[in-house]
């Protein structure tokens, strides 16, 4: 198998530099003008996503002197704390920020800095490896296309808007730069980057497992048949993947350390990632002794069973899964809510043509990228793996989508080109190919000729959108309260911790077992329960937003819940209601 050297000329030094100028550019340019749109909340530190709140708290606490191993998150599930299953990579970056810029502008501006600056450098990052694997796969000119085209890879831009500091976006930047090192030629150098970037993905979260077993594969497939000419780079990649492993199990190993769980770097994770990577080193030194694909071929599957059976036989958490010890009850009322971790199938119509679309897209490019050039199989394969894969995990979790749209822009740019040097009706089959490969048209036009035929329904005074309850200084307000434990729905709690002092019981994080379930017994309960929850709990506040439990049609199952009595506007015993203005959050003191 051969491929093409990597030039190390001036004419690829320039290259290189383009590639980043461009990229840098392009998030700069994005970045201050989504930052200019959501500058009232972002200036108070109020983030797009309950999760990069939380990030945000996260990252304080280790500031603060939280063990760099210690994930807990101790105001969420008081006095206790909740165990979270985040990593510390991800924080290194934001943290790294404020640490930098504090003595010079002081905290809040160093927090506000880190905010803007940490997923504007993932975006541009972002940006240059698809750059340079669109030119890696279609020449120079695809390079610049590919760069429009990330820019505009909807939902896959929504993880590097201003604000987006939690760990999807470092994610897809490694997913990209294992892709570009599988295509360099087959040396050590690139096997061993690749492994330095997928180690670095599974510590951080399984969220990429799938895109990461993908990838192996595809290294496995290299080997297959190249033999002897593939051996030095799937050694670098086995000791590169089982360093970095080694490093963090020696170093970073979190203190919560359970055989029981299987939803980030635990036991399970690590045992098999090494298991995996000795594997592969045993199949790249008996290289010599197996010249024949088939030989490689079965033995390497043997070894492949070996370590997955004998990982999930060690290990059953993981055949269950990440929500495996979840309480049935919150598997059956709050999952089924959570948009990223359901099937593309279950959204409407709609919402399923703008998350989905642009992978799809890259899904048909694929093909017909395979299609006109089968010779060049072993270049394009690493990035149509992630897309498959990418496709089939949507099919269970939209959360593939978010992966699969910025992977699919390289296959995509080359459509551009190809409908550049048509020759025949050129313009309109150029404009077609920039609407197919651009992901914020799936998000756009489906809407758009839906309102032609279908036009939206009035607004329900009564009834407050999620966002009326979070903008505005409201969190500013209910920080001037002394702290207390606030029991609020999992919509509000992560901004509870990331935005004042207070604590909170339960929030979307599926470890929290406990407060998850206190906090759903309190508001579906009666206010009798509630107040012997709230008394447990030492529970001194309440917060909620009109539309909370909507969802779950808590006027209808649970008429005589807190739930139905705060939306219908009435207060339970024991419910003092504080003054909060310009909002619809509500917010109440709890008389014990």
């Amino acid at each position: 198998m051969q491929q093409d050297e990597i030039a190390t000329s001036p004419r690829a030094d320039r290259a290189l530099r383009t590639d980043a100028l461009v990229a840098l550019a392009i998030a700069a340019l994005l970045t201050l003008c989504w930052a200019i749109a959501d500058w009232n909340q972002l200036a108070r530190l109020v983030l797009p996503d309950p999760d990069d709140m939380m990030r945000l708290a996260q990252v304080r606490d280790w500031l603060a002197g939280q063990g760099i191993n210690d994930w807990t998150q101790y105001r969420l599930a008081p006095p206790v704390g909740a165990p979270m299953h985040w990593s510390r990579v991800n924080d290194l970056g934001p943290a790294a920020i404020i640490g930098a810029l504090t003595p010079f502008i002081g905290r809040h501006a160093a927090e506000l800095g880190a905010v803007l600056l940490y997923p504007a450098l993932l975006f541009a990052c972002a940006i240059f490896l698809t750059a340079r694997i669109a030119r890696r796969l279609w020449g120079a000119q695809a390079a610049l296309v590919a760069a429009i085209l990330a820019a505009l890879a909807f939902p896959g831009t929504t993880l590097f808007v201003p604000g987006r500091i939690d760990h999807h976006g470092l994610q897809i930047v490694l997913m990209l730069a294992a892709v570009r090192a599988l295509m360099r030629p087959a040396d050590s150098t690139g096997g061993a980057l690749a492994g330095l970037a997928l180690a670095l993905s599974l510590v951080i979260g399984l969220e990429t497992a799938p895109q990461v077993a993908a990838l192996i594969a595809v290294l496995f497939a290299f080997w297959v048949v190249g033999g002897l000419a593939e051996r030095a780079r799937l050694q670098g990649f086995a000791i590169s993947l089982a360093a970095i492993t080694s490093l963090f199990l020696v170093f970073l190993r979190p203190t919560l350390w359970s055989a029981g769980l299987c939803d980030a770097f635990t036991p399970a994770s690590t045992t098999g990632t090494l298991a995996g990577s000795i594997a592969l080193l045993a199949l790249a030194r008996a290289t010599p002794r197996l010249p024949d694909w088939r030989w490689r071929l079965a033995i390497g599957g043997l070894a492949g069973v070996l370590v997955i059976g004998g990982t999930l036989a060690a290990f059953p958490a993981c055949v269950t899964g990440p929500y495996g010890r979840m309480d049935p009850f919150l598997l059956r009322e709050f999952m089924p809510h959570i948009v990223e971790a359901n099937s593309v199938f279950a959204l409407p119509f709609r919402q399923a043509c703008s998350v989905a679309g642009l992978l799809l897209a890259g899904g048909a490019a694929s093909v017909w990228m395979i299609a006109r050039r089968p010779r060049s199989w072993a270049t394009m394969l690493p990035i149509v793996a992630v897309i498959a894969v990418s496709l089939l995990v949507a099919t269970a979790q939209v959360r593939g989508t978010y992966l699969g749209a910025p992977a699919a822009v390289p296959v995509l740019a080359g459509l551009v080109l190809a409908a550049r040097g048509a020759r025949r009706w050129r313009l309109p089959a150029l404009v077609a190919a920039w609407l197919v490969s651009a992901g914020i048209a799936y998000h756009e036009l489906p809407g758009a000729v839906l309102r032609l035929f279908d036009s939206p329904a009035p607004p329900v005074f009564a009834s407050a959108a999620l966002g009326d309850c979070l903008h505005g200084d409201v969190w500013q307000q209910i920080d001037r309260h002394p702290p207390g434990v606030t029991m609020a729905p999992a919509t509000l709690s992560a901004h509870v911790i990331g935005a004042t002092r207070m604590s909170t019981v339960g929030a979307s994080y599926h470890r929290n077992n406990r407060g998850n379930m206190a906090m759903y017994r309190f508001f579906l309960g009666s206010p009798a329960q509630a107040a012997a929850i709230a008394r447990a709990w030492q529970v001194r506040y309440v917060l909620f937003c009109p539309d909370d439990f909507a969802e779950m049609e808590v006027d209808r199952r649970f008429p005589h819940s807190v739930a139905a009595m705060l939306r219908a506007g009435r207060a339970p015993p024991g419910f003092e209601r504080l003054p909060l203005e310009a909002t619809a959050l509500r917010f109440y003191r709890v008389q014990q």
